[in-house]
């Protein structure tokens, strides 16, 4: 095991002790997209069953949008060799939009998408869903939801699904883009990724903004996931009432 390959697997195993995200007899719908993140997630969470505490089961399963830049078979021999089943659906919606002309952004994509991976996940009998957002893309998040959508949220390692039937994990949340690229480069990886990642957008601008803040300022990342799980409603807009019931013995010193 290489270096790079210790470090995402310690960070991976961090996440899964911290947020509690898997249990004994778990069968994981692993969303793969084809990038090179997705494609770190599998082969970790592959390579994470020979420490982990207890046995779990995978699926890797990828939705066909119209949009891989080659065509996405070419995972197949790649997961494969993971001794990991391997489901590829078609999302009809998004290909009729392609289909018909019909412009839409990546929120519709990503609407799409997520609805087909937890309707494939429960047909497959799995009690969990991967994703592999890393700890950029929930610090993006939390930053496109405060200038864009005046509020503190970001994406949850864990989450329930609203019909409470799938349990939704990041196993990569503590894991930066760079490593995951590191990851990806060292195990040979065919990254698939999508035409909708040169376009121009909100999302675009951020990472660029936290690229550029990373390159000057040491720490940067560390920061921005340390805060995810420092939260201080006492100093937030929120009803003073329910701030003061869990922070009685904060003070100004900070203002």
């Amino acid at each position: 095991m290489n270096s790079v390959e210790q470090k995402v697997l310690d960070l991976m195993g961090r996440a899964m002790g911290t947020f509690s995200m898997l249990r004994a007899g778990d069968r994981i719908a692993v969303g793969v997209s084809g990038g090179k993140d997705s494609l770190t997630m599998l082969h970790a969470l592959a390579a994470y069953r020979k420490r982990a505490p207890f046995p779990y089961e995978m699926v890797a399963v990828t939705i066909e949008q119209g949009k891989f830049k080659l065509p996405i078979l070419a995972l197949e021999e790649k997961i494969r060799d993971l001794g990991i089943e391997w489901v590829l659906r078609e999302d009809s919606a998004t290909l009729s939009l392609i289909a018909d002309g019909v412009p839409h952004g990546c929120d519709v994509c990503s609407r799409h998408r997520r609805y087909h991976l937890y309707n494939v996940a429960s047909e497959l009998g799995c009690s969990v869903l991967a994703l592999g957002h890393t700890a950029d893309d929930c610090a993006e998040s939390l930053l496109r939801n405060v200038l864009f959508n005046g509020r503190i949220a970001s994406l949850p390692p864990v989450a329930e699904s609203r019909k409470g039937s799938l349990r939704l994990i990041r196993p990569l949340a503590y894991v930066s883009e760079d490593l995951s690229t590191e990851y990806a480069r060292a195990a040979g990886f065919l990254a698939i990724t999508c035409v909708c990642g040169e376009k121009e957008s909100v999302r675009r601008e951020i990472r660029e903004f936290l690229q550029t803040m990373k390159s000057r300022h040491i720490g940067i990342g560390e920061s921005v996931t340390a805060a995810l799980g420092n939260v201080n409603p006492y100093t937030l807009f929120g009803p003073r009432e329910r701030a003061l019931a869990g922070h009685e013995a904060d003070d100004d010193r900070d203002f």
